[in-house]
């Protein structure tokens, strides 16, 4: 579970990231992308409840095992590439991806997470103009 200061949030100006990160994982039905079952808020956090995968993230995986063989590494890289190209299908643009945003399940398959900076090619999640 995902828990978000709602003050940090705001000192932080972060809405429109969470927005944007809660609505792709709504409408992302997707074996590349981690589910979100639920969300909901109190007074003071929000709650992004998410499925959880054992494999950790490629970023804990690479500092334990100092690197991939190349074959990991292509089958990771292809992996990641089918999230992206899903998440460019639901009309949102990945803007940051790193080792820490890519998780993996029990089989060792690839799932993408943290879409805070996402922004979206028709919705736009704060009052500016985000392009």
């Amino acid at each position: 579970m995902k828990i978000l200061r709602k003050s940090e949030m705001l000192e932080k100006e972060q809405t429109a990231h969470v927005r944007a990160e809660r609505d792709i994982l709504s409408e992302a039905d997707c074996e590349w992308v981690v589910k979100m079952y639920y969300s909901f808020q109190d007074f003071a956090n929000l709650y992004l409840v998410m499925e959880f995968l054992p494999g950790g993230d490629t970023m804990t995986l690479l500092i334990k095992n100092d690197t991939l063989s190349e074959e990991a590494a292509q089958f990771c890289i292809a992996e990641a590439a089918l999230a992206i190209q899903f998440i460019h299908s639901l009309d949102f643009i990945r803007r940051d991806i790193k080792p820490d945003d890519l998780f993996l399940d029990a089989r060792g398959h690839v799932k993408l997470s943290d879409f805070g900076l996402c922004t979206g090619l028709k919705k736009i999640h704060r009052t500016e103009h985000c392009r």
